[in-house]
């Protein structure tokens, strides 16, 4: 067997484990999972599928039992080995399979935790609670999503490996763009590139943008040529076993004007201060509150009210990890911890109508925060 396929497969079932003892802490016959980062971190079940519902049923004690469709059950029988399967057909009333399996676990009086930040719990929420008339339910959600936030030694090497592969892509990107190129012949290399390093399919698609579309955060390529002077952005991320590794860089066709270039001043010195406050122990707002500081000195405008996010598992429509997103802003009391990996991040203006979006994977150590991705970070001028 694969040891990288072995060690995650450990990892998985001491996760169970931890699942199931808060289910017996808190007085819960079964807790069910529906986010597609959730069903992977506790089962394995890597793929596109979830487009589908599905839902992860977690007893207090006992085998999980997985729900999908049918017709992935070769996929989830040789990746997700430590589940009980149960296929569905796509004319199946699935919540009342769900039911039933629910009564079976834990009698027609179950207490069921739903994952009501999942928005495939609306899907079995109301159902459930009709079939189950006697049931009572509680709120699974953040009980993985705590466990994820601190990443063990073998998540951190995929997040690495994934950071590797970011750092190739932007290399890519910068690369070739150019006077006459057009994005989407930027957008080609990166995934060339991407895909030759081994790497997955992101959470989003690489976000590659000039000039006047800088400003829209989630819209990526067009056909549209570079000419010399255009300012541009690309924001992307590798993926390693659904794990990613986020970072972006701004750049300029030519020569960048001297307003631009003192803007990236700005983002690189607001960056390192976030970072070097990146500290187990630290809170979040203790994070935003060094960065907003620099900015505030330095009459800087940021495009966002916070410095980044917690990063790893993510599945699409996004690489920020699914429902239960952790911030850095003002008024977050979430701890830094050891093993936290951050999308760390400044997005900036100014009055002249420059745009300045620097991003990197961020690592918290015992003694702070290291840069997972290391592509040179002072505006780029090709």
């Amino acid at each position: 067997m694969d040891k990288t396929m072995d060690q995650a497969g450990v990892e998985r079932r001491s996760r169970v484990n931890i699942v199931q003892e808060k289910c017996r802490e808190r007085g819960v016959d079964v807790a069910i999972f529906t986010s597609p980062e959730n069903i992977y971190y506790l089962a394995g079940l890597d793929y596109e599928g979830y487009f589908c519902l599905h839902a992860l049923l977690v007893p207090a004690n006992g085998t999980p039992v997985l729900f999908a469709r049918s017709i992935e059950t070769p996929t989830v029988l040789r990746q997700a080995k430590d589940v009980q399967f149960i296929g569905y057909a796509d004319n199946d009333d699935v919540p009342a399979a769900i039911a039933s399996q629910l009564v079976a676990i834990a009698g027609k009086r179950p207490r069921v935790a739903l994952q009501r930040n999942s928005a495939f719990n609306v899907a079995i929420d109301a159902p459930l609670r009709v079939a189950l008339p006697n049931a009572e339910f509680l709120d699974s959600s953040g009980i993985v999503e705590e466990m994820r936030m601190v990443k063990s030694p073998f998540e951190i090497e995929q997040i690495k490996r994934a950071a590797r592969i970011s750092d190739i892509m932007i290399a890519a990107g910068i690369g070739t763009a150019g006077n006459g190129v057009t994005e989407n012949s930027v957008a080609a290399e990166v995934y060339r590139a991407m895909i030759s390093a081994g790497g997955q399919s992101p959470g989003f698609p690489p976000f590659i943008r000039s000039v006047d579309r800088i400003c829209e955060p989630h819209i990526t390529w067009t056909s549209r040529e570079f000419k010399t002077g255009d300012s541009f952005l690309l924001e992307l991320s590798g993926c390693i076993d659904r794990y990613h590794a986020p970072m972006a860089r701004t750049g300029y066709i030519g020569p960048a004007p001297a307003s631009a270039s003192k803007l990236s001043a700005i983002s690189n010195q607001a960056h390192l201060k976030a970072l070097n406050a990146l500290k187990p122990g630290a809170l979040a707002s203790d994070v935003h509150a060094a960065w907003r500081a620099h900015l505030h000195a330095s009459n800087a405008l940021p495009r966002l009210e916070h410095c980044g996010y917690t990063v790893g598992i993510s599945f699409p429509p996004t690489w920020t990890g699914g429902p239960g997103i952790n911030s850095l802003h003002g008024a977050s009391t979430v701890q830094i911890r050891e093993g936290m990996v951050f999308h760390l991040l400044t997005w900036i203006t100014d009055d002249a109508g420059n745009d300045n979006f620097l991003s990197d994977c961020v690592l918290v150590e015992k003694s702070g925060g290291v840069f997972l991705t290391i592509s040179p970070r002072d505006l780029a001028e090709v």
